[in-house]
């Protein structure tokens, strides 16, 4: 059942809710709708607008990200509050199963209660976009392009959110950030993955906390028999 926010009476949308449906077009023009997905998991991200820094530091991790829902069938749905032609830096590399979306009057953001926080102006990380791990993907000039214009105070303002969405359009866990620069923990992903679907390289740069912690063991106990 949905519940109520701490600074809004209304009811927000919750796990166990069906998915608000909609329909967005891509970089590209082309229209997706989300009840196409039915039948397939889908991870549903907001991003705040294309050509955010922190958000596009953010999106080079969910490609990687992606591709491991990819592999076990799920779609990877990732909305801003920009034009379709400011979106091209955020689609670049994605896979075919990952869909960059435009919203730009944010309708679909109100639909899932994704809201615009005026605390943004207070807790941005600006110095981390000038002089931190941000700043490869500052564009002035992109960024202005981007939310100039009557009504695009809110895209400066916006929080992201993740929702995970099962094969019945459920919604199965939600993550509301508090910060521009928070998304859901990779840990709730994976457990969205099917067990036989997650991954098993057991690599230790792999982005599935499982897979680091089997090789960290596996180095460990490897050590241990040397030593005897």
């Amino acid at each position: 059942m949905p519940t109520k926010d701490a600074t809004d009476e209304k009811l927000l949308l919750d796990i166990g809710d069906e998915a608000p449906d909609f329909e967005l077009r891509d970089e590209e023009g082309n229209l997706h709708k989300l009840s196409s997905f039915r039948g397939r998991r889908v991870m549903l991200s907001f991003f705040r607008y294309a050509s955010c820094p922190v958000c596009l530091y953010n999106v080079d991790r969910l490609k990687q990200q992606a591709a491991l829902l990819q592999k076990a069938e799920i779609v990877t749905l990732c909305i801003f509050r920009s034009a379709p032609t400011m979106m091209q830096r955020a689609a670049d590399g994605t896979n075919e199963d990952t869909h960059t979306l435009s919203d730009l009057k944010g309708s679909v953001y109100k639909k899932f209660q994704v809201k615009p926080s005026l605390r943004v102006r207070s807790i941005y990380p600006y110095k981390s976009a000038i002089f931190g791990k941000y700043s490869p993907y500052v564009d002035l000039k992109m960024m202005f392009k981007d939310v100039k214009g009557k009504g695009r105070d809110e895209a400066l303002l916006q929080l992201p959110a993740d929702f995970l969405i099962d094969e019945n359009g459920i919604i199965v866990d939600v993550f509301r950030s508090e910060t521009p620069q928070d998304h859901m923990e990779f840990e709730r992903i994976e457990a969205f993955i099917p067990k036989g679907k997650r991954c098993k390289c057991k690599q230790k740069d792999c982005i599935s906390p499982t897979c680091r912690e089997t090789y960290a063991q596996i180095r460990k106990d490897a050590e241990s028999m040397t030593w005897h």
